[in-house]
């Protein structure tokens, strides 16, 4: 048998690019993109065929230490998928001057492999330097592989890329095939992911609140899809109902905006990304909402789908 196929997990820190490479690898949005860390919130899961294999990506929430609620639910997400993935990337920044977090990470890594009784040795990790499009001198790239090789024998690979121009990608895909074991496809031909639609359709919402209010609005921002149903008067059109959550009275003003004019560009935004979604006309309907503490408040996060 030639043909393999197994499961991909991509870990790193926040902001470094998992979401990007995962849109980039399947061609279609799957997870939330934007220029914030951490606003990855699931362990989306997506497939890859190629004529020889079947890759099944896990995107992880950005690791870092949990404050919340909400954020040790994407804390335990990052590392429950770890462990029985037969590749691990671990994604860096090139543009990084330092290594710390990333190191932290790693170490973190070690100890949760530790716990289940597997070595660092006997784990497929290649190393993904991303974003090699921002950095003028690439000889500062090779030297920050160097000094990771030196430190951390346990890496297979190193693959310089930039998921967001699509550089290298084909080569990385052949380096995780290498590793995959040989075994028939575990899923059907069509590249799948795993949310359910209403979460999904609030992810999209999300990554366009995200996108417009830049850094005025924390990564405490929610949404919930209320109602997902057929138009009344017309039947070929999908109406959606959904809440945007925050946790303070002055996030609601910046979101709604001036006149209600940001509320209405998030709301257009967001519907253009639905019809491609649904392949159908979207009337979409958005309200703010504040309940403070949300992310603190075990049952609420729950109702999010964690």
């Amino acid at each position: 048998m030639n043909f393999k196929s197994g499961y991909v997990t991509i870990i790193g820190k926040p902001n470094v690019g998992k979401s990007t490479l995962l849109n980039t690898i399947l061609g279609k949005k799957v997870a939330i993109v934007s220029s914030i860390a951490g606003t990855t919130r699931f362990s989306i899961t997506g497939v890859k065929n190629l004529p020889n294999a079947q890759i099944i990506f896990f995107d992880t929430p950005g690791v870092y230490e949990p404050k919340n609620e909400l954020e040790q639910k994407m804390y335990s997400y990052a590392y429950t998928s770890i462990i029985d993935a037969d590749v691990v990337l671990f994604m860096i920044n090139a543009t990084d001057k330092s290594l710390l977090t990333d190191k932290k990470i790693l170490d973190k890594f070690i100890s949760i492999l530790d716990e289940n009784n597997k070595k660092i040795e006997d784990v497929n990790i290649l190393c993904v330097v991303n974003k090699i499009d921002l950095v003028k001198d690439i000889t500062s790239v090779d030297n920050t592989i160097e000094l990771l090789k030196n430190e951390y024998k346990f890496f297979k690979e190193f693959i310089k890329i930039s998921a967001l121009n699509n550089t290298n990608i084909d080569l990385l895909l052949e380096k995780i095939v290498e590793y995959l074991p040989q075994q028939e496809k575990l899923f059907e031909d069509e590249e799948v992911f795993n949310l359910p639609l209403k979460l999904q359709i609030s992810e999209i919402i999300r990554e366009k609140v995200f996108q417009n209010v830049y850094q005025e609005i924390p990564k405490s921002t929610a949404v919930i899809v209320e109602d997902i149903r057929t138009g009344d008067v017309d039947k070929t059109k999908v109406v959606i109902e959904a809440t945007i959550v925050v946790e303070r009275e002055n996030h609601k003003g910046i979101i709604i905006g001036e006149n209600g004019k940001k509320l209405k560009i998030i709301g257009t935004q967001a519907r253009i990304e639905l019809e491609k979604l649904l392949s159908k006309p979207v009337f979409l309907s958005l309200r703010v909402k504040v309940k403070e503490k949300w992310t603190k408040k075990t049952d609420f996060v729950s109702q999010l789908g964690f």
